[in-house]
């Protein structure tokens, strides 16, 4: 069974026994992110926290929700995420498109995916403006960090003339009781969506959530193709609607079940100074302008709970929630070109700076050609490496993959740098032969194993 919101999906990790509450006093500023990190990083059986007590806070914290293979897959509501793939593959194949795009557009337009807008939705059960984000348990995860992040926030935005949504998860530092300081990344929705208002001169209306459908939270982390929304993605993955509530101050919508509700605007030219902020890289990222959002109003689900994820060196719950996004856009990218036979992102690569490819052998396109398709697409647009080998080639393996790409052809011939991104080909040079053993001599040296008096056959 798929769960619907947050508590629903605390309930079953407790019951599977992969949570484990802490009930003693913990500090919010810095104390807990410690706690997460060396439990992200092996201690405490690696599961899921709960903190009952955090300091200065009536909400309870939930962290490393998503920090396993097997709690990821029961956030989807399935017993192994392959599943989802190989659902997802066949679905795009029977809408009967050519193009990928068209293909996803029509999947999720099926009326049984559409939101549902219900009134008196859960999510706005308690008004708590008075006291506004100070109600948050918001974490100071690293020393130098340049203050308190929400760290697991789905923001809403829509574009002030076509209306599209977007859902988008990006920074937000906590700066006060009413505002906040908003960091969309460049090329997100967020940020298209923030220039079209801010060029119109009028301000962006913002809802922030937190909690809700576990696949809302992952999917606010990923990069759809343009004209599909999170909510019809999530209602082809949940094979139901999604309940969405209205929004008291615009005319956006969030999820119903979702634990914590912040609405406010982010006015032209308004920003302050985010950061420092310690992320995936192991660095801090500087201080730099952004964004202000002026809090308008904060509410939250009767007995909420608070979640985040702590943002570091890996390995770290990220790592899940990106081998999930690995898994789904694949067939994405596979649809069009299917002579990409698989694909790996490391986690030390913080999955958006690397990928391993497996590329097909007649695969009949240049180096370039390649290139342009991998770096086009939602999955690798980002990547500042990507190697090419061979279909067999066992991905997940460094030392298969280094010594395939180390004893490639002459270089630098086999490598394209496009400014700051470079792209090595480890596939095996035309002709070449590989070496290995006869088939029958291996078979017979097999069969009789035993008669050498060696250890047995690993």
């Amino acid at each position: 069974m798929r769960p619907d919101d947050l508590q629903n999906f605390i309930t079953v990790l407790e019951q599977a026994g992969e949570l484990s509450r802490v009930r003693c006093s913990v500090d919010p500023e810095l104390e807990v992110a410690a706690i997460i990190n060396a439990v992200c990083k092996g201690q405490g059986r690696g599961q899921a926290l709960l903190f009952e007590n955090v300091k200065g806070y009536r909400l309870p914290l939930a962290a490393n929700l998503f920090g396993s293979p097997t709690r990821l897959a029961m956030a989807f509501g399935v017993g192994d995420l392959s599943v989802l793939t190989k659902k997802f593959q066949t679905d795009l194949a029977a809408t009967g498109s050519q193009d990928v795009h068209l293909a996803l557009k029509k999947l999720v337009a099926c009326a049984q995916y559409q939101a549902v807008y219900v009134d008196n939705a859960p999510c706005f059960a308690q008004d708590v403006t008075e006291y506004g984000l100070d109600t948050l348990p918001a974490l100071k995860s690293w020393p130098g960090d340049g203050g308190r992040y929400l760290t697991l926030a789905q923001v809403f935005t829509s574009h002030p003339e076509t209306g599209t949504d977007n859902c988008g998860m990006y920074r937000v530092q906590l700066v006060g009781r009413d505002r906040a300081l908003l960091r969309c990344h460049p090329g997100s929705g967020g940020a298209e969506h923030l220039a079209a208002w801010h060029a119109r001169g009028e301000a962006m209306p913002v809802a922030i959530t937190l909690g809700g459908p576990p696949i809302m939270t992952w999917l606010a982390g990923v990069a759809l193709p343009g004209g599909v929304t999170e909510s019809c993605f999530a209602g082809y993955l949940c094979g139901r609607p999604l309940l969405m509530g209205r929004c008291q101050g615009s005319q956006l919508s969030v999820p119903a079940a979702s634990e914590i509700v912040i609405e406010g605007r982010i006015l032209p030219g308004e920003e302050g100074l985010e950061g420092p902020f310690g992320n995936h890289t192991g660095r801090y990222v500087p201080a730099a302008p952004a964004p202000v959002l002026r809090v308008e109003r904060v509410r939250t689900r009767e007995d909420a709970v608070y979640p985040c994820t702590l943002v570091g060196p890996p390995p770290m719950e990220n790592i899940h929630l990106a081998r999930m996004t690995e898994s789904l856009l694949l067939p994405l990218l596979q649809f069009d070109h299917p002579w990409i036979h698989d694909l790996h992102m490391p986690p030390e690569s913080i999955f958006h700076r690397a990928a391993m490819i497996a590329v097909a052998t007649d695969c009949g396109l240049s180096l370039a050609e390649i290139s342009m398709v991998l770096w086009e697409s939602a999955l690798l647009k980002n990547a500042r490496l990507l190697v090419l080998l061979d279909s067999d080639a066992p991905l997940c393996d460094p030392n298969q993959v280094y010594w395939r790409l180390i004893n490639t052809g002459e270089w630098p011939a086999p490598h394209r740098i496009d400014g700051s991104k470079v792209v090595l080909d480890a596939r095996t040079p035309a002709g070449a032969r590989s070496v290995t053993p006869l088939d029958e001599v291996a078979t017979k040296v097999r069969q009789r194993w035993p008669e050498y008096g060696l250890n047995d056959m690993v």
